[in-house]
């Protein structure tokens, strides 16, 4: 949209939205057989393979529903939950359009105070009771999407996740209440001093190690409720018929509670404060810390017999390992970069480093696997010794030619595997009993045990097991207790635990227990190199690396205990904060699953074709939207109005995407209008209506290999076009029919891993080549093919980069006017040509990160900067630039929407031209992302 605005003098300001997307539509593999369950409370759906556990998590949802809507006003009603069991990612989430919770079922190495699944279940069973007492009356088949666009708006993220939070910890023995290591940055924040305001806990921070919202969520939410236990279902019930009101949530909290968020984030942290302050004096600050500009983790430091290594991790840097000088702790030399893991993860024994990563099926994003890596650092060599496998945590056996690693299977039964390094064959394996998951495992110094924590339905332990006999011998009694990496110490094991107020290395020997460390934020990830203890401490750099001479550690005798929240109200005594009892079962019929029969669901109406991707040329009208629960199958049919011309639209698509190829089919009826000449050179207005059936078939793939991201594929389209009713009779030149031009397109991308502060990928390469032509039509003749490129080169500095793009084309006949390759900026306001080729330079730099609250309505998270320079047929080009420009951009937060991140950009662009219309013209921009 241009508007010309009279200052001093005229400007032509471009403005310009972009919309991302916010529905997720990957898919499952193809091949998955689903089954299902279905009850009067909701069906559940899962792949056959999970078919042993699916009737314990149903009869475990079935009470998680009851008790997670118990205080509410209504009842949870009737859902689809669909087990993701081929997904390891560990998530799940709950939503509308269409109403439906996936769980991502299976456990990693990531330890906690109780098992993943029946958390994840419990967790988002109140996020189904949330969406039904806010907005459940607006429902299918016309309502989901503007229900869903209510809730958004009525409820902010740190209010309905730590709302989810709050009942893990009520509905359980265990829940992130009791784990002091998801406290510990805002305990650390409070202990050092760091006066954050609300609007940083909410939105993060680029610069400053910050917890997430669900974090100071789950403690606001704590002390609403540790007034009144009932508040919850009051806020939602006051709240509900007034979606519309301005500010609903605040008024409803401010009447419930006495006092608005803002007021109560203070409070929270001032009674938070009176926790924890009193027992700051009594621990040693004394940590060497890396002399990083911006916190950064060491994290799981390891030493051979010539240096200590760590993965580090930080906000300017993807992850890698460093080797540290012993002599010289704040120097780094990068060993290795690594690919996306679950969690920050490596073992090391002597030259050889292993590690897990984490990969995706190549079509289908919700089929992923975790392989093995190893690297000698002798050799130089990295090799992958498992490919499409679910294995976790690999160690390195004491003789070097052997590794162990925990496997999870489509049935979420655990067990030990055993792979050869030298030929990456899997050569033994050790299953577990139903029920039970082991994590982090370590070999003893002869490798003939490995110590372990293990998980079950009765809560958490470390597990020893004996390589040669196959026993499993617990050594603790269990309980709720967060242990992460074991280790052995001859007979005796360190650990890390929760026992107290805070995280902390343990050892247990001979059944004592005692304390070994007294950290002031936590202590963790404990390894043993000679006679030295190696640790992380925890501080508000990140977690530095920590060492200490056995002899010198000072240990206290502990009994361990049932951890606890630091709420009464949440105790694990309290009668109505009882866990579910998980012994009560119940008979469930499991039934085929017809992906085919349910693929029609009609859930919304819309006024956008297209989600609101684009708000390009967006047109006044309204769709009904239908999307299947695996996200095969898309319909939707609607009506717009196209006001600059005065026309209607009716349009239908159907998408289909279960296999390889994701086809779509569409159907446009459009009135269109022209003008024609006469031979007098006068123009006649003139109107047609036309009827477009069009046929886009896509084959797209991405997959992660180490630090890098390769996306490639194929796309193809064609389409037949007929005119009629057409107002002006007699015309030539002017075809009523265009039968099958036939669109092909394909494409490579090859890009690095971004870190957090990273504006483009450090290196990149993209190609893509278009071809169209007409080889089905004698009245019309033309073909166009392009070639566009893309590559990324790191800037001066870190988090600096240059994108450079090239890009050519040729044109003939019908398609002499198409243009596929990216214009120079000011393209419109140039004469005219005929364009070959497009030469585009940006460079791209972070200015500052301010974290600014502007009052309650923004918070600004970075400033950063942008030069371009373009070039138009550099054939005949001079070494100057056509048109160069130079922009700032903000990236901010609103109010205390958690999401989208906003991008508000304004640029002054310069054109090189004597016949240019606009030399000079800024340019203003609205974008934003999730």
């Amino acid at each position: 949209m241009k508007i010309k605005s009279l200052l001093t003098f005229i400007l032509t300001i471009n403005f310009y939205i972009l919309y991302s997307q916010v529905f997720d539509y990957s898919q499952a593999h193809y091949k998955v057989k689903w089954k299902q369950i279905t009850t009067d409370q909701f069906r559940l759906i899962f792949p056959s393979e999970f078919s042993p556990s699916a009737p314990k998590l149903a009869n475990n949802i079935s009470q998680y529903i009851q008790n997670t809507s118990s205080d509410l006003e209504r009842k949870s009603r009737f859902i689809n939950i669909i087990v993701q069991q081929n997904h390891i990612q560990q998530n799940g989430f709950v939503q509308l359009a269409p109403r439906k919770s996936e769980i991502y079922s299976t456990p990693s190495a990531i330890a906690d105070n109780q098992e993943w699944l029946p958390n994840l279940a419990l967790h988002e069973s109140r996020h189904i009771a949330q969406f039904d007492n806010l907005t459940g009356k607006i429902r299918a088949p016309f309502g989901e999407q503007l229900a869903l666009a209510l809730f958004g708006l009525n409820l902010p993220g740190w209010y309905f996740e730590g709302d989810a939070v709050l009942q893990e910890t009520l509905f359980s023995k265990g829940g992130r209440g009791r784990l002091t290591s998801w406290q510990m940055p805002i305990r650390t924040d409070i202990l050092t001093g760091r006066t954050y305001d609300f609007n940083k806990y909410v939105h993060g921070s680029f610069k400053d190690i910050v917890p997430s919202f669900y974090t100071i969520g789950y403690f606001m939410n704590s002390e609403l409720y540790q007034k009144d236990s009932l508040i919850h279902g009051k806020i939602l019930a006051e709240m509900n018929g007034k979606l519309l009101r301005p500010f609903n949530f605040q008024r409803s909290l401010k009447k419930n509670y006495g006092l608005k968020s803002n007021a109560i984030f203070k409070l929270t942290m001032a009674n938070l404060a009176k926790t924890w302050t009193p027992d700051s004096v009594l621990f040693d600050t004394d940590i060497p810390e890396k002399t990083d500009r911006y916190p950064t983790n060491y994290l799981l430091p390891q030493t051979n017999e010539q240096a200590t290594f760590a993965l580090q991790e930080g906000p300017q840097r993807t992850a890698r390992i460093v080797q540290t000088d012993q002599k010289a702790p704040h120097n780094s030399t990068p060993v290795l970069t690594l690919g996306l893991q679950l969690m920050p993860y490596f073992h090391l024994r002597d030259q050889l480093i292993t590690w897990d990563e984490y990969r995706k099926d190549a079509r289908f994003e919700k089929q992923t696997y975790n392989v093995v890596m190893v690297y000698d650092m002798a050799s130089k060599k990295k090799k992958t010794l498992s490919k499409n496998s679910r294995y976790y945590t690999p160690i390195i056996a004491p003789n070097q030619k052997e590794i162990i690693c925990i496997e999870v299977d489509l049935a979420n039964r655990t067990s030990l595997v055993w792979l050869d390094i030298a030929s990456s064959k899997k050569i033994d394996s050790l299953i577990l009993p139903v029920g039970l998951h082991l994590q982090q495992p370590q070999f003893n110094t002869n490798g003939t045990h490995l110590i372990a924590i293990a998980v079950s339905e009765e809560g958490t332990n470390l597990m020893q097991i004996d390589l040669q006999t196959k026993s499993l011998t617990p050594l603790l009694d269990w309980s709720n207790a967060q242990i992460e990496r074991p280790i052995f110490d001859q007979d005796a094991i360190i650990f890390k635990a929760n026992y107290g107020n805070k995280d902390d290395l343990f050892r247990w020997k001979k059944g004592e227990i005692t304390k070994l460390t007294d950290s002031r934020f936590g202590a963790f990830n404990p390894s043993l190199h000679a006679d030295t203890l190696w640790y992380n401490d925890y501080t508000p750099k990140g977690y530095q690396i920590r060492s200490i001479a056995l002899s010198q550690l000072k240990e206290q005798s502990i009994k361990p205990h049932m951890i606890e929240a630091l709420y009464s109200n949440q105790s694990l005594n309290r009668a109505h904060n009882t866990p579910i009892d998980t012994s009560i079962r119940t008979e469930y019929t499991i039934k085929d699953y017809k992906a085919f029969k349910n693929s029609f669901n009609f859930h919304s109406l819309t006024l956008s074709g297209n989600d609101f991707e684009s708000f390009d040329n967006l047109k006044p009208g309204i769709f009904w939207i239908s999307n299947d629960l695996l996200n095969t199958t898309d319909l939707r049919v609607g009506y717009e109005y196209d006001n600059d011309i005065q026309k209607s639209i009716y349009s239908a698509s159907l998408s289909y995407q279960k296999y390889f190829p994701k086809i779509t089919l569409s159907y446009t009826d459009k009135g269109q209008i022209g003008s024609a000449q006469t031979n007098n050179s006068t123009s006649i207005p003139f109107d047609w209506r036309e009827r477009t059936t069009a046929l886009d078939i896509s084959l797209p793939f991405s997959k992660y290999r180490g630090n890098t991201i390769y996306s490639y594929g194929f796309n193809f389209g064609t389409s037949y076009l007929k005119r009629y009713n057409i107002s002006l009779s007699n015309l030539t030149n002017f075809n009523d029919a265009i039968a099958f031009p036939l669109n092909y397109q394909v494409y490579f991308n090859r890009n690095s891993r971004r870190a957090t502060m990273d504006i483009t990928p450090r290196w990149g390469q993209n190609i893509s080549f278009t071809f169209r032509h007409l080889p089905f039509e004698d009245q019309l003749t033309g073909r166009a093919w392009s070639l566009r490129s893309n590559f990324y080169f790191p800037g001066l500095a870190l988090n600096h980069s240059l994108q450079i793009r090239y890009s050519m084309q040729s044109t003939t006949g019908r398609y002499i006017y198409t243009r596929d390759i990216p214009p120079i900026e000011g393209f419109s306001y140039i004469p005219y040509e005929t364009v070959k080729n497009t030469l585009l330079f940006d460079y791209r730099f972070p200015i500052s990160y301010p974290d600014l609250s502007i009052g309650q309505i923004a918070y600004i998270k970075r400033i950063r900067a942008r030069l371009s320079a373009n070039y138009q047929n550099i054939h005949r080009a001079s070494f100057v630039p056509k048109s160069s420009s130079a922009g700032i951009d903000i990236d901010f937060n609103l109010f205390k929407y958690n999401f989208p991140l906003f991008t508000a950009s304004v640029k002054g662009t310069y054109i090189n031209d004597s016949k240019a219309t606009k030399k000079a013209f800024p340019t203003f921009g609205l974008s934003y992302t999730y």
